[in-house]
């Protein structure tokens, strides 16, 4: 049983409990940095509201608005502030601690206030009142950067460490909520503070930076290093400081893309935008039309009898029968792009392509090899968004369980991945400015870019989106030279 606080202690050395072992107990539970945690938050619990009434009050009920301009860098596109915006997690601490009123362009009447952020207002107005703590903990902020970091290590419930990926510097930080949800390898947007020798999270962004994005805070981390020489100061803090714009432009960017996803640009092979096309024509003689599309001209114009999937009536009349439309595009395999497909079904011939461009050609291939025989009906047209919307789930959802399960699909798609994968080694990327990884890797940023792009191909392996396997990711590993350290999460 355990003894009362005010009890003998149980070790024997005639000392209440409360006076001897419990406190040792206590503080073996609850490390110098938990309880520095602990009484920090306790602090600055209430502090967000708080700050808000203060600045609203001392500048001005507009200056809100005007900070937010500010931080959305003027864009006109850009609809005014909205309490509700995905970016408060970021605006707020930035507009708390690193904005001030421009005197040339700002409404603050205030001239006092002209250049002074509100939480240095604040430190001066009620410093006094503050603790030690929360003090500390405020200046800080007024000091620390925004920046773009790197979890480089984490423990889920406890702190992770980041790396300010525009200067190096690592960080160990205490945070009970993000580690949560982190992974090595993320990135995000945000700024640190310190008070009580701990380092704390004070903003973040709302949205998780994946792997493959670090490639365009890489280039901008050699933008600042290339104009380096043109500073006074060694300070890399300051420095970083110096790119506020140019950083919150990059992040507004990034975060924009990851929180409103858009369909990308989907072409086929000719270049030419997707757009499903399903041309119906009507028929004078299923066998009459059979035969013409069997001949050797229409074999000519590429097109080609799949026998398999020829049928026949009980009374020998054609029910069904499906051709391949096939490019002029054969490769070293011997295989051609599949144009399209035309099918005789139903008294029917219908022809189904995936661009305006090739729904023309077929239309007046058609023309040419059945003349009288083929009447055009109908030209149903959908958008990728539209066809997507009309996938019935279940179905998708079987064929990838198929395909699960399927041993002979599996090897395809990991021959596939192998030959792919040969090929991108050497193929020039635009993310690494018209580099190939084998070239990119030659560099320093290059080899980090290169590690970011196998950071992701590893990610998207790990999710279940595209079959990555272990032994494909450590072949380009070797074949690039890059150390299994470079991806610490493996």
């Amino acid at each position: 049983m355990k003894p009362g606080r005010n009890d003998p202690c149980p070790c024997g050395s005639g000392k209440k409990y409360k006076q001897c072992c419990l406190a040792v107990e206590q503080t073996q539970a609850n490390p110098p940095e938990e309880l520095a945690w602990r009484r920090i938050r306790r602090e600055l619990e209430g502090h967000p509201t708080r700050m808000l009434r203060f600045m609203t009050q001392l500048y001005g009920p507009e200056a809100v608005d005007e900070a937010w301009e500010e931080f959305t860098l003027w864009d006109e596109a850009e609809t005014p502030f909205d309490p509700d915006t995905p970016h408060i997690p970021v605006f707020m601490p930035w507009m708390f601690h690193h904005w001030a009123p421009n005197p040339d362009e700002t409404g603050v009447a205030d001239s006092a206030l002209h250049g002074i952020p509100p939480t240095r207002a604040y430190l001066e107005s009620k410093g006094s009142r503050l603790s030690t703590v929360a003090r500390e903990y405020l200046q800080s902020c007024l000091v620390q950067p925004f920046s773009f970091y790197e979890v480089t290590h984490c423990i889920p419930g406890q702190g992770f460490t980041l790396r300010n990926l525009l200067t190096g510097q690592s960080h160990e930080v205490l945070e009970r909520s993000a580690s949560q949800s982190l992974q090595v390898h993320d990135a995000l947007f945000g700024q640190l503070a310190c008070a009580q020798g701990i380092t704390l999270l004070e903003a973040t962004s709302p949205v998780v930076i994946p792997p493959d994005d670090k490639i365009a805070i890489i280039h901008l981390r050699k933008r600042m290093r290339a104009a380096e020489d043109q500073t006074d100061t060694d300070d890399q803090d300051a420095i970083v400081q110096m790119w506020d714009i140019e950083m919150r432009e990059l992040y507004l960017d990034l975060s924009h893309r990851l929180l409103y996803p858009q369909l990308p640009q989907l072409q086929n092979s000719d270049g030419e935008m997707f757009e499903f096309h399903k041309l119906v024509f009507g028929i004078d003689s299923p066998m009459d039309v059979f035969g013409l599309l069997e001949d050797s001209d229409a074999q000519a114009l590429g097109l080609h009898l799949l026998h398999e999937t020829v049928e026949h009536t009980a009374n020998g009349k054609l029910r069904r029968a499906r051709f391949d439309w096939l490019g002029n595009d054969a490769s070293e395999s011997g295989s051609h792009t599949v144009m399209g497909t035309l099918q005789i079904d139903d008294g029917k011939l219908i022809g189904e392509v995936n661009s305006r461009e090739r729904a023309d050609a077929l239309t007046d291939i058609i023309g040419q090899i059945l003349g009288t025989h083929a009447s055009f009906r109908l030209d149903e047209v959908s958008t990728v968004e539209q066809a997507l919307a009309d996938r019935k789930p279940e179905t998708s959802h079987a064929t990838e369980r198929g395909q699960q399960d399927d041993p002979e699909a599996q090897a395809l798609i990991s021959d596939y991945l192998q030959r792919h994968y040969r090929t991108w080694l050497d193929t020039a990327l635009p993310a690494l400015n018209g580099r190939t990884p084998r070239q990119a890797v030659r560099i320093a940023d290059g080899r980090e870019q290169v590690s970011a792009l196998l950071q992701k191909i590893e990610r998207d392996g790990q999710d279940g989106r595209v079959p990555v396997d272990k032994t494909l990711l450590d072949d380009l590993y070797r074949e690039l030279g890059l150390d299994q350290a470079d991806s610490e999460s493996r």
